[in-house]
């Protein structure tokens, strides 16, 4: 018998403002016990690494008395594929989650989805994804209006959390160093062996302004560029396209912001600028 159910492995590169927010959202609950917590601080210059451990040591005695045994590993290369590489050969479970440390969801979400996970007999399972843009400006809302309808985000998005059974993980790891490692992992799977769970649900805050917002999909673009010229397979059955009933109202904006990314991510890789790692700054300012 295992010593721990699961092992939730999240890497972090300068998350000093959400870590804490991140750890505290996953144990507020109290429904996580005999579990492994991992966060990797992967080349880190500000105090990620600090906070993490403090945090650790204030609920000590809590964690304790719930057996989940916590780890903080670091390491001086800026590679969020090398941290869940990390994260996975230092975790003793058998079943890994890979979370994004700028993801809200609780203990008993967590729980839901390892238990679907096996109970469906599934290979990776995501848990449904919940835009929240309430505090963004008026293109970003009138964008993710449109994308949180799409079809592939309601059911086949198998990012930002993900749970792996044991098959799972040795079939996608050691990850390799590419920006898109969520699709890279979607890609590896048929779409019989992975779900998106509609019983638990990860909050994903989304940026707050139009420029943040258009690093985070240049990047994701830049990705989804990057795995095609490095021959990943797609899964055999393609996600279906579309989406459900999106305002007709929010089309113009959306196309547009679809269009800049794609100019934006053809001209990085034109300039040979295809490493740099772009993110939303706009929630991490403390």
């Amino acid at each position: 018998m295992e010593q721990y159910k699961f092992s939730i492995i999240i890497p972090a590169y300068n998350e000093e403002v959400l870590i804490v927010k991140t750890l505290s959202s996953l144990l507020e609950d109290n429904t996580l016990h005999t579990i492994e917590l991992i966060v990797v601080c992967n080349a880190c210059q500000d105090n990620t690494h600090t906070r993490t451990i403090s945090f650790f040591k204030e609920n000590e005695l809590s964690l304790q008395q719930k057996n989940i045994n916590f780890l903080v590993v670091e390491t001086n290369k800026a590679s969020k594929t090398n941290a869940l590489n990390l994260g996975v050969s230092n975790s003793k479970s058998s079943i890994k989650v890979l979370m994004d440390a700028d993801i809200k969801i609780s203990g008993k979400d967590i729980n839901t989805l390892v238990a679907e996970l096996k109970d469906s007999h599934l290979k990776a399972i995501s848990p449904k994804i919940k835009f929240s843009f309430n505090k963004s400006d008026f293109l970003v809302r009138q964008y993710y209006r449109v994308a949180s309808l799409s079809f592939y985000n309601i059911n086949h998005r198998l990012s930002n959390v993900i749970a792996l059974s044991e098959t799972g993980i040795k079939q996608i790891t050691p990850l390799p160093e590419i920006i898109a490692d969520d699709e890279y992992i979607r890609r590896q799977f048929l779409p019989s062996e992975v779900a998106v769970s509609q019983q638990c649900a990860l909050v994903f805050t989304c940026a707050k302004n139009l420029s943040n917002l258009l690093q985070v999909l240049t990047r994701v673009e830049r990705g989804n560029v990057q795995l095609n010229n490095l021959k990943i397979k797609k899964p055999a059955i393609y996600a279906p396209k579309g989406y459900n009933k999106p305002p007709w109202f929010c089309m113009p904006t959306f196309i547009l912001i679809k269009l800049v990314v794609k100019i934006r991510a053809k001209i990085q890789f034109m300039l040979g600028k295809t490493k740099q790692w772009e993110r939303d700054e706009s929630n991490r300012i403390s």
